[in-house]
């Protein structure tokens, strides 16, 4: 797409940067709810992190470090002590207390959403006032070495809106928090309006207003940079870095993200829907259930190709969660290499020496080119004996499909922040369970007794060294097994006016807190 050819993007409001009082950000995939504890995704967490504090913060390079708690310790292995700041206020001027906390750790591991937050709250067995003034007590089921990181996914409502339906937080009525901003106006799709708290306890915002305006098509996003009308922008494509850098009034801020990208197939379904033979009827059993269909899709697909072509050399090729070396990661896990002619041979040893018909599914506006890798993948698909094609959906009809398990072969992605392997592979991979907050995006209803029962022996383990090597182990069944297709690591491109400046997130999410002004 050139940029000669494209709309400049609409702005709300006359204040700009340059005056010190409104940021206007560039978003590039819309939230699909204020509610904190409903959907547990990166556009929904970053928007919220703007309204609502937790108990911990996650840094922006994923470290934990003090929130509504000042201070913490471990009791013993089932009970840590945490300290609440001293007067903090909910933005309607009631006080911040234990009854919060509680009430939002319960809300988040009820909520009836099968993507909520009961991953991160699943361990958690009781939420106590401490013996000390301003302490409570955390107790969880078991030892968990992972819980500072796991509380820093849950934000703090209002006790007073614990039974508030979603659509209150969505039209601002609940939607009350001790963060650093305040919500102004929330038009899902389009924009959101915020004006920094300055009742907030922590350190205050450089903008009086931020302005998060939805741009998903990326031409339309850098088209408005360049036109001025945004102050800065995310998801840079890697074909207009060099338009930008030409530009003396705009810089490319660019870091690393821990965010994997793959390709993840149906298990649930003995018949899967978008499978199908030539004359388009499904399939009569689940081609994905066959592990050498899996093997075969795996070879077929070119990652160096997705890498070097559509991310331009802004993304690394993925064997694993995380790159080999980092915690709960095996060594012999290494990247499927590209192979046209054994992917065709294992469809014909699986029944299929035709192949077959499928249609495959992605979001066209979340994560970097990602409308770009769906094609590739269709083209290599087709050229192993698969005649595919592609359908797309914008991100906010995308995710809930996704989550029903309405597909057959779909795209996903996973931020991992805490930086080892136990977080993705429970929330993806693990039998899913709503009742245990196991496998809560587990969108292909994998199953497997070997990895739930090696997550149980790793997950309690505070000893680092025996849980790594537990979720090595765990790791080599994920990969070995095919339960999910990794492509690739995306990296982190944003582009700013000159004088603005941002520190980048491991996370990806785009914090007004984080932008100032040189």
């Amino acid at each position: 797409m050139t940029l000669a050819g494209l709309a400049s993007v609409p702005f709300i409001g006359a204040a700009s940067a340059q005056s010190g009082r409104r940021l206007r950000i560039g978003v590039a995939a819309p939230a699909t709810t204020l509610d904190p504890h409903l959907q547990n995704n990166g556009p929904n967490n970053a928007l919220a992190t703007h309204i609502f504090d937790s108990l911990v913060i996650n840094n922006e390079t994923s470290q934990s470090k003090p929130g509504l708690a000042s201070s913490w310790r471990t009791l013993d292995d089932t009970h840590w002590e945490f300290t609440l700041r001293d007067g903090v206020k909910f933005s309607d001027g009631t006080a911040f207390g234990f009854e919060d906390v509680k009430v939002s750790i319960e809300r988040a591991t009820n909520l009836p959403s099968s993507s909520s937050f009961r991953a991160y709250t699943r361990n958690v067995k009781a939420v106590t006032p401490g013996g000390a003034p301003n302490t409570i007590v955390i107790e969880t089921r078991t030892p968990d070495p992972l819980l500072l990181n796991s509380l820093s996914r849950v934000r703090i409502i209002s006790a007073r809106f614990k039974d508030a339906p979603s659509g209150d937080f969505d039209a601002g009525r609940a939607a009350i928090g001790t963060g650093p901003f305040l919500l102004k106006e929330y038009v899902p799709g389009s924009h959101t309006l915020l004006a920094r708290n300055d009742a907030h306890w922590g350190a205050k915002p450089a903008w009086d207003e931020v302005i998060l305006r939805i741009a998903s098509n990326s031409g339309t996003r850098i088209a408005g940079l360049l036109a001025g009308e945004f102050d800065i922008v995310e998801n840079v494509p890697a074909e207009m870095l060099d338009r930008i850098k030409a530009d003396s009034k705009l810089h490319v801020i660019t870091g690393v993200s821990s965010r994997v990208v793959f390709m993840g197939f149906d298990f649930g379904r003995d018949v899967t829907p978008f499978a199908t033979d030539a004359s388009g009827k499904p399939l009569a059993r689940n081609p994905f259930k066959d592990p050498k269909v899996r093997q075969a899709f795996d070879y077929a697909i070119n990652r160096q190709a997705i890498v070097d072509r559509v991310m331009e050399q802004q993304a690394t090729v993925a064997a694993q969660y995380l790159p080999t070396g980092a915690p709960g990661t095996s060594d012999k896990l290494k990247p499927t290499p590209f192979d046209l002619a054994k992917a065709k041979a294992l469809l014909a040893e699986a029944g299929y020496p035709q192949g077959f018909k499928l249609t495959i599914h992605g979001s066209n506006d979340r994560y970097i080119n990602d409308s770009k890798i769906m094609q590739a993948i269709a083209q290599m698909l087709t050229r192993a004996g698969i005649e595919t094609k592609v359908e797309l959906l914008p991100w906010s009809v995308y995710f809930p499909k996704c989550n029903n398990n309405e597909f057959s072969f779909f795209l996903g992605s996973f931020g991992v922040n805490t930086g080892e392997t136990s977080n993705p592979i429970v929330a993806i991979n693990a039998t899913f369970d709503a009742k245990t907050g196991m496998g809560p995006v587990n969108f292909g209803r994998y199953s497997n007794p070997a990895l739930d029962a090696k997550l149980k022996q790793a997950l309690p383990l505070l000893d680092d060294n025996a849980r790594n090597g537990l979720l090595a182990q765990a790791s080599e069944i994920v990969f070995d097994d095919r339960a999910i297709l990794p492509l690739h690591f995306e990296g982190l491109i944003l582009a700013a006016q000159k004088g603005i400046e941002y520190a980048t997130r491991a996370d990806q999410y785009t914090l007004a807190m984080g932008v100032t002004k040189a």
